[in-house]
């Protein structure tokens, strides 16, 4: 009976780790062939595009180092080429150029073939080309200042641009639109551009705070008159007597609006035009050309300009028109034309 007690404990305890050794086992068979078909269907799995890659497929004209480079992503309007070379001089003062002029060159100003920034003193440290000309500042010498930069402008950039676009340092510009509006002009004939003012002037003139664009051919034949006293001084308006000069010379006053009539270059913040209850000021209406419209109808979708933009609305601009895209939303085609 001592014999069979001492022989039936050791059997029992083989028995128990036999069990637990196969469940374990088992338990490690199982996990080893589960862990192996999770990775078999990781590596078939196919990812899906992104939302920048779908969009990029839309857009198959445009070169991929171009992609990458924030002026050509999303631009509002197709670059056109056949416009030719565009100078871009804003109107500034020492006072305000580090305050204004300078988010230009953060945003549209770099878009233009040529920025120069005018001015009655130089500065080295700006990060764009100040040009000092001879002049005071303040209102009473915008058209003195205005004269200087258009003497300087045909002496030494004549040559080295086709359009001549003036803006002020509180002036946005959207400069793919400007140039699919200068396509339908030729800068060997003279004409000018901008939002176009009734008063004072029989054939109108350009507002000066909306920007306004001279052809080549119209610098000079400007300059010309300045040197030979054919145009002078006689109000600090630097819009209104520019447009008394152009029109002695027979340079035209063209018509930026667009195929549906509605104002591309506009001497107002965007908030204010787009209201539908009219808070404009009586001088717009008054002064406008053309019958001025408030709400959506405002203002062209190929719309160039608009005046009195803050810093911060310029980036705000800057980012709803190169950056920004609703999915699926309406974006103009490469390759379509104005007229298209």
């Amino acid at each position: 009976m001592i014999m069979s007690k001492s022989t039936s404990k050791p059997s029992r305890l083989l028995d128990f780790m036999f069990c637990a050794g196969f469940v374990l086992g088992f338990c490690l068979c199982f996990m080893a062939i589960a862990y192996n078909r999770a990775y078999q269907i990781s590596q078939e799995t196919v990812p899906l595009p992104s939302r920048t890659s779908s969009l990029l497929v839309e857009l198959p004209s445009v070169h991929h180092s171009a992609v990458a480079t924030n002026a050509s992503v999303l631009s509002p309007l197709p670059p056109t080429p056949s416009s030719g070379r565009l100078l871009c001089w804003v109107l500034t003062s020492p006072q305000t150029l580090w305050t204004r002029a300078k988010h230009i060159v953060n945003t549209w100003g770099p878009r233009c073939d040529t920025l120069l920034f005018m001015s009655s003193k130089p500065d080295l440290l700006f990060p764009g080309t100040v040009l000092a000309l001879a002049t005071e500042e303040g209102r009473a010498n915008l058209y003195n200042k205005t004269m200087a930069a258009f003497n300087l402008l045909h002496d030494s950039y004549l040559d080295k641009a086709d359009w001549f676009l003036k803006a002020d340092d509180d002036t946005y510009v959207i400069v793919e639109n400007l140039r699919l509006l200068l396509s339908r002009f030729s800068p060997d004939q003279p004409v000018y551009l901008g939002r176009r003012f009734r008063r004072f002037v029989h054939q109108g003139y350009m507002s000066g705070g909306a920007g306004y664009v001279l052809s080549r051919e119209s610098v000079s034949r400007y300059v010309r008159a300045l040197h030979h006293g054919t145009c002078s001084q006689s109000t600090s308006a630097e819009d209104l007597l520019l447009g008394f000069c152009l029109q002695k010379l027979g340079v035209p006053a063209g018509d930026s609006r667009d195929l549906q009539h509605r104002e591309t270059f506009h001497p107002l913040w965007l908030g204010k035009l787009l209201s539908t209850e009219d808070t404009l000021p009586k001088w717009f209406h008054q002064y406008n050309y053309y019958p001025s419209k408030v709400g959506p109808d405002c203002c062209s979708n190929s719309s160039v300009s608009f005046h009195y933009v803050k810093p911060v609305r310029m980036y705000m601009l800057d980012y709803f028109l190169y950056h920004l895209s609703p999915v699926g939303g309406h974006r103009p085609k490469l390759g379509v034309t104005r007229e298209e």
